[in-house]
């Protein structure tokens, strides 16, 4: 595997000490990543849209070798200063080696060239990594934005009741940083994963309906494998749940 051949990720997801709003405000990442892209884990507010306050952050960095990869996993507190403010924090090592579709990551909405993937499945951990976004969205959005950050939260609450899907996360960008937010899940197999997003069950009932009426402009799926990983999410390290 060459390094120079394709991108490299590093994970991060951490609780914080209090809840930040990060509406405007994002965190900073490390200087070496290609993009960086942070978010808070907020809910649904009273106005449809997220709120962007949480304790839970998460996203990545996007890196053009193994090195520098590295360094990030090795070191997170000489990159990431808010790691003195985290009661937990997760850290993988990540390789992608499928991705589809349209995403705004790294400054302006790419399609199919946001991750350099890796020629062939190294294999290991599933972690799966998917956006949604809008273009020049205006107020005659606002109901279907709603709509859909509903349903993917309801999306979220049918993963947690299988016993294959070790974690799950929605991270939103659109109040940070103006980027598209992201869905993060660790699957126990490729099975089961595919299962869940493919088979009669919630994911695939909005996938109906994104092809019927369209619940947003754009979107992008990858599937990655995390080499390495340290820390903990939710009390323990996930990907030992995965074996």
């Amino acid at each position: 595997m060459e390094s120079t051949r394709h991108d490299w990720i590093v994970f991060h997801r951490v609780r914080l000490r209090a809840p930040i709003d990060g509406t405007n405000n994002p965190l900073p990442g490390p200087k070496k990543a290609e993009a960086w892209r942070f978010y808070p884990a907020s809910p649904q507010g009273p106005n449809g849209m997220r709120t962007n306050v949480s304790e839970e952050w998460g996203g990545f960095g996007i890196y053009p070798s193994r090195d520098l990869a590295e360094e990030v996993f090795e070191n997170p507190d000489e990159h990431l200063p808010f790691l003195d403010d985290t009661l937990e924090a997760f850290h993988a090592l990540v390789v992608p080696y499928s991705h589809r579709g349209k995403v705004d990551w790294r400054g302006s909405l790419m399609e199919n060239e946001t991750f350099k993937t890796c020629p062939s499945d190294p294999g290991g951990p599933l972690i799966v990594i998917t956006s949604a976004g809008y273009e020049n969205p205006g107020p005659d959005d606002l109901p279907r934005i709603s709509n859909f950050i509903r349903e993917v939260d309801r999306v979220q609450d049918f993963y947690a009741t299988l016993t294959d899907n070790i974690r799950r996360a929605v991270f939103s960008g659109a109040g940070v940083d103006g980027h598209d937010g992201m869905t993060v899940s660790l699957w126990r197999t490729d099975a089961a994963m595919m299962a869940a997003a493919y088979k009669p069950g919630h994911h695939r009932a909005q996938m109906d309906y994104q092809r019927e009426v369209g619940h947003f402009d754009h979107s992008s799926f990858s599937r990655a494998r995390i080499l390495a990983s340290k820390g903990t999410w939710d009390g323990s390290n996930p990907v030992l749940e995965m074996s």
